[in-house]
């Protein structure tokens, strides 16, 4: 008796969308000036997310304030913490008039760097951010102060470093891990040591599909009571598409699954380096790798998401 197999020509959600940007634009801000949460709300929604703020007022003039803020301030010449607020480029990235800026805290008690998380409305696909260093933490670096270390050290040659690490969570589950260095000087050749002053566009999409990001700062430059260079950094135009706006797209695509509804186990018409099942709101079920079957027996009955991840290459598809 011959089996007879139907491979179902199924709809690719569509990757290609046109991405969502959370530019700081719908937040306003009078000339060379920020917002640093001392009006005590605790955070600021821009497009899509809140980004959480603490600010403290000690009394006498003396405040503090950790996570998030908004600047338009690009002042790349005054070496301050009065200065904490300008973004090294000395420059907008295109078509903006504000960015963000965030600031980690240090855990006293540990002497470790307390990440910042930006929450989204819901699920997203993260794709990028532009980044660049802060004015106060590049000149730090770059000259030294009574508490931070000139990066190189007196003869060029110290290995110093100064890293920002983002993370992808959706909810409470880690997604994958991104890491860029704002500067670098463990190279041989001093010449290639570097201190990044433009805007500088990061590709987080192997994050995949999250509902919150945290950012940490980590450097070569510790003491006693953690890091001493300065833990700030600027960012802007961080791009995504809504999980709930991937729409059906009619071309085929080289991978088929089957059989299509599927109840004990699902097959793909060749091997995948990775597939991952997500219910419709984005929420991670299974994840396999090298491998071309996965068993399906113990969902529930309903519409899935299968991502399929070929040579870094993503491909989604309905089940």
């Amino acid at each position: 008796m011959r089996k007879l197999y139907f491979f179902v020509s199924l709809c690719l959600l569509s990757a290609s969308l046109s991405a969502q940007v959370i530019d700081f634009e719908d937040l306003t801000l009078p000339t060379n000036s920020f917002w640093n949460g001392s009006d005590q709300s605790g955070g600021f929604t821009s497009g899509n997310a809140y980004f959480s703020n603490s600010f403290t007022d000690w009394g006498n003039g003396i405040t503090s304030w950790s996570g998030f803020a908004y600047s338009n301030m690009l002042d790349t010449v005054i070496q301050s913490y009065s200065n904490q607020y300008s973004c090294y480029a000395g420059t907008q990235t295109p078509n903006s008039t504000i960015f963000g800026l965030s600031y980690n805290s240090i855990d006293w008690m540990t002497t470790e760097v307390i990440p910042n998380f930006l929450l989204f409305n819901n699920t997203v696909k993260i794709q990028s951010i532009d980044v660049t260093n802060s004015t106060y933490a590049a000149l730090t670096m770059l000259n030294g102060d009574m508490y931070s270390k000139k990066f190189g050290g007196p003869s060029g040659n110290d290995p110093d470093w100064f890293k920002l690490t983002i993370k992808g969570y959706l909810d409470n589950t880690l997604k994958g891990v991104v890491e860029f260095y704002l500067a670098d000087y463990r190279f041989t050749n001093n010449d290639s040591d570097y201190i990044v002053k433009q805007w500088t566009t990061i590709d987080i999409s192997s994050l995949g599909v999250i509902n919150k990001l945290a950012f940490s700062l980590s450097s070569s430059d510790t003491g006693t009571y953690g890091m001493n260079t300065p833990a700030y950094f600027c960012f802007d135009n961080i791009r995504y598409q809504n999980t709930s706006e991937i729409k059906e797209n009619l071309t085929s695509t080289n991978y088929a699954i089957y059989p299509n509804p599927a109840q004990e186990v699902l097959y793909l018409n060749k091997p995948a380096q990775k597939i991952t099942v997500f219910t419709l709101n984005g929420k991670k079920l299974i994840e396999a790798y090298q491998t071309q079957s996965i068993t399906i027996d113990w969902l529930p009955s309903g519409l899935y998401v299968i991502e399929i991840n070929d040579n870094q290459k993503i491909k989604l598809i309905k089940l």
